[in-house]
């Protein structure tokens, strides 16, 4: 009685190991997904699949570095080890560190837009961040040292968290420098790294799009719940607006911000694209839809799906499929290897 049980949960095992049964129960439970839930939940539990599944790709790809004596198939969907029935060892993971650190809430009433614009493409001239620290200290248009040396502390907490010199950022900054590519993704990095001009994006601007923009007024009711005691609201607002304003994202008037749909260009696309998600792997384009790239860049979604055709047409994405509602992109390569493709990509288009 007992070995037949053993022997029945052995098969039930071994056939669920098929990549057949797999592939088919991960099908049924995003069919179930869209058949039985509504909308906003229905969202939610697609982006928790895609991850789930992309966290089990990356913990695998790691384990088969790590293991010289590893067999891939085994590996994949954690195989017991052949007869004794045993789970592997788990590998220990060694997370990196993370490319935005959890940015507190803070004041935001100095855009310095302009000055990130015409200085963060002179990076590549430096190693250290410190060099660049100095570079900026010096050249940054203020009287006093003391305020050029705080504007400078701004813009490299702002665009190099952590006092890293990111290597992709200082490479497209100075490959892109003066065009509306490098707007773009300069703002995506201040929404990231300032929390108020993200929650303004996400929470006033965007859902203000069917209108075509937003009175100065309601965003600056929307700091001021933020920031209900200080005295810089009112500088605060005219920084976030004059921040769409610089970076080429809205236009505004005396009264209003106005905004539309938009469309990027292909650099700032795969940049950001990558930024998003820096690591190899399958993505849904839910999590495109719903995230920076479209709520604070504005930009359009089917302009977006018609960029990722591109880019597996030129070989910097691996797959991009939609098939039976089920729509995934396959990244193939890290932030850095995709910024020295997309670089060549754009010198060879300018050939």
């Amino acid at each position: 009685m007992a070995r037949s049980m053993s022997t029945s949960r052995s098969t039930s095992i071994n056939d669920s190991l098929s990549i057949e049964y797999v592939v088919d129960t991960v099908r049924k439970l995003w069919k179930s997904v869209e058949d039985n839930t509504e909308e906003i939940e229905r969202a939610r539990l697609k982006r928790d699949i895609a991850q789930t599944v992309n966290r089990l790709k990356g913990r695998v790809e790691r384990s088969l570095k790590s293991s010289k004596h590893a067999v891939q198939e085994r590996l994949f969907f954690d195989r017991t080890e052949e007869g004794n029935g045993r789970l592997p060892l788990p590998v220990k993971e060694h997370p990196t560190k993370p490319r935005f650190p959890e940015a507190a809430l803070r004041i935001y009433d100095k855009d310095l837009a302009d000055h990130a614009l015409s200085q963060i493409p002179s990076a590549i001239k430096f190693k250290t961040i410190g060099e660049f620290r100095d570079y900026l200290t010096a050249k940054l248009r203020f009287n006093s040292q003391a305020t050029r040396r705080r504007a400078a502390g701004y813009l490299i907490g702002r665009y190099f968290p952590g006092d890293t010199l990111h290597r992709d950022l200082v490479e497209f900054a100075a490959k892109m420098e003066g065009k509306q590519a490098l707007s773009d993704a300069l703002f995506y990095l201040t929404c990231r790294m300032e929390p108020i001009v993200a929650s303004v994006a996400e929470e006033v601007v965007f859902p203000a799009l069917p209108e075509g923009g937003v009175a100065r007024g309601r965003i600056q009711e929307s700091v001021r719940s933020k920031f209900p005691v200080s005295k810089s609201v009112s500088s605060m607002s005219q920084a976030i607006v004059r921040t769409y304003e610089r970076f080429g994202i809205g236009t505004p008037t005396r009264t209003r911000l106005n905004v539309s749909l938009r469309e990027g260009s292909l650099a700032a696309f795969t940049y950001l694209l990558h930024l998003e998600f820096p690591e190899p792997g399958m993505y849904s384009f839910e999590r495109l839809f719903n995230g920076p790239m479209h709520r604070w860049l504005l930009w359009d979604q089917q302009w977006m799906v018609r960029q990722l055709y591109v880019l597996r047409e030129s070989g910097i994405l691996s797959k991009v499929s939609e098939i039976d509602r089920m729509r995934q992109l396959t990244t193939k390569y890290t932030l850095d290897d995709a910024v020295s493709h997309l670089v060549n990509l754009t010198e060879e288009a300018h050939r």
